[in-house]
């Protein structure tokens, strides 16, 4: 692959992480509950930074900020000195109290526009797993949201104590009668207790959202990497049914294959998958490594040995057409390398900014005969 043509891959290849980026379809999570409850520490956990801080938080009303950032496609509504029954919500008398309730007014807004791009599209109850109680109040409003017809989960934060945390929740179960998640969470490490119920927090809300916005939330969340890696084995598995069709035929005295144009499709999906923020140097060492595998691949080195022996049919790379069932396979292990890399790099064992592309090539070739058959 010549000089210009290279650059001209490598600044495609960036627009499109760009723009895959860009594409995500905004999530609005609102998030409330009683103060002291732990949701700015909650919303920090999920989303790996200091949201609360660095977000802007601008104020819908005195009791509600939304926190956005930009190039972020989670907006969160988040409730400021929320006490509910200072708020005067009364369930048997909704007109009057959605006078006073913000919350009540901010969904009745958001329910009567045409567009569902400003809806509420999931609620995060926090109440505090260590308090033992829940308001009759609270309740009531619960109920009013499951009958909003909008996605409730309630979340018990400061699970200190396992056994009163697990009371409360079968109180609360009776006392609601409806069929939703209760998921007891530790938020902030402790000196005796690891974190803990973020994960199934996460899968939960991934779980209720609606599938064109699941991608928005799953590239946004931090805390969990299981559900970053099963998004990107979906995409994984798709581009292998697409290349088993296709093969790929390496072309002669370059270093790409036709099947490179897919599987850096594939790689763009799963960098915005992991949410890791990548500028042109970063992007050129990732795909100078790969054709480096490729390049490997074809001349016959290195890898390319493994690959005739451990799959049956693929004869010399440096030869012609490779059937669409061996593109499959190794396409299957490029991918699933790409993931592990990802992984790396976002717990900080990797770092694309300082690596060398002939590095970083290393390492995937390393990688690359773990996912292959054995």
């Amino acid at each position: 692959m010549d000089q210009a043509n290279y650059k001209k891959y490598v600044e495609e290849t960036f627009n499109n992480v760009k723009k895959e980026n860009k594409e995500l379809k905004k999530v609005n999570l609102l998030i409330a509950g009683k103060s002291g409850v732990g949701k700015s520490t909650l919303i920090n956990t999920v989303f790996g930074e200091d949201l609360v801080k660095t977000g802007v938080g601008k104020p819908v009303t005195e009791d509600i900020h939304l926190i956005e950032k930009k190039n972020f496609p989670v907006r969160i509504y988040d409730t400021v000195g929320f006490e509910i029954s200072k708020m005067g919500f009364d369930i048997k008398s909704v007109v009057k109290s959605l006078k006073r309730n913000p919350i009540q007014q901010l969904i009745k807004k958001v329910q009567a526009t045409e567009t569902t791009d400003d809806d509420v599209h999931v609620v995060w109850y926090v109440i505090s797993g260590s308090g033992a109680r829940i308001e009759e109040a609270e309740i009531s409003f619960i109920k009013w949201l499951v009958d909003q017809k909008l996605p409730v989960i309630i979340v018990l934060t400061k699970c200190f104590d396992l056994k009163e945390a697990t009371l409360l929740k079968n109180e609360i179960e009776k006392l609601i009668d409806s069929s939703f998640d209760i998921i007891l969470v530790l938020a902030k490490q402790t000196e005796y207790q690891d974190i803990f119920g973020v994960e199934e927090l996460i899968d939960a809300t991934v779980e209720l959202l609606p599938e064109g916005l699941q991608a928005s939330f799953i590239h946004s969340q931090e805390a969990s990497i299981k559900v970053k890696h099963n998004e990107a084995v979906k995409v994984v598995t798709a581009t292998m049914a697409a290349n088993f069709g296709t093969g790929f035929a390496p072309i002669p005295g370059a270093d790409a294959p036709i099947m490179m144009t897919s599987q850096t499709a594939m790689m763009t999906k799963i960098t915005s998958i992991y949410g890791i923020e990548l500028d042109k140097q970063k992007i050129e060492t990732a795909l100078t490594s790969m054709l480096g595998v490729y390049a490997a691949m074809i001349s016959g080195k290195s890898l390319a040995g493994n690959i005739a022996k451990l799959v049956p049919g693929v004869g010399t790379l440096g030869g012609g057409l490779i059937s669409g069932g061996v593109g499959m396979v190794i396409t299957g292990a490029l991918g699933y390398a790409y993931i592990e890399l990802m992984e790396l790099v976002i717990k900080g064992q990797v770092d694309l900014s300082t690596m060398t592309p002939d590095a970083l090539t290393d390492l995937l070739l390393k990688l690359l005969p773990n996912y292959l058959p054995k």
